[in-house]
């Protein structure tokens, strides 16, 4: 494969998974009533649409053309999740979460993949950044949960022991 054809595939992969990133945040934004909640899940959304705005230039700039011919499934979990229909359902809030992770772990080593086998500087650079960002939502979204499990020390950590008194 080309570095050409290697860089187009990657971008319109990545851009495949932040598209079904944002759908999977709005519905869940649509889900919860808890105004705390919505506020972060819509400011995941919107990364994901900066991510998808920050993809699409790259292929421009790089390729000089617009991007066509997205395939049919991104990375990970939320493509199979959109797939096979499973937005219908009603799952609880750990599942949600749950996936969420999975679906953030997945693009980060989606983006570490592509920053590992990128065929020159800016896909590696473009890659990397990516990374970082998917998992800082990873870090998030797993700080959520264990709040929500009650499951609060880790604020603490850097101070001295959990337990501590």
């Amino acid at each position: 494969m080309s570095s050409d054809s290697f860089s187009k595939d990657l971008i319109k992969q990545a851009i495949v998974a932040e598209i079904d990133g944002q759908k999977f945040y709005k519905m869940l934004v649509q889900k919860t009533n808890n105004p705390d909640a919505k506020r972060k899940l819509q400011s995941l959304a919107d990364d994901e649409v900066r991510h998808e705005d920050l993809l699409i230039k790259m292929y421009k700039d790089l390729h000089g053309e617009d991007v066509n011919g997205l395939p049919a499934v991104g990375v990970g979990v939320l493509s199979k999740f959109f797939a096979e229909n499973r937005d219908k359902e009603d799952l609880s809030e750990n599942q949600y979460i749950d996936m969420a992770i999975e679906a953030e772990l997945a693009a980060t080593n989606f983006y570490k993949d592509g920053a590992k086998n990128a065929p020159n500087d800016e896909i590696k650079k473009l890659c990397d950044g990516m990374a970082t960002e998917e998992y800082s939502h990873f870090e998030l979204l797993q700080a959520e949960k264990d709040a929500i499990a009650g499951n609060h020390f880790w604020f603490g950590y850097d101070d001295g022991a959990p337990m501590e008194m």
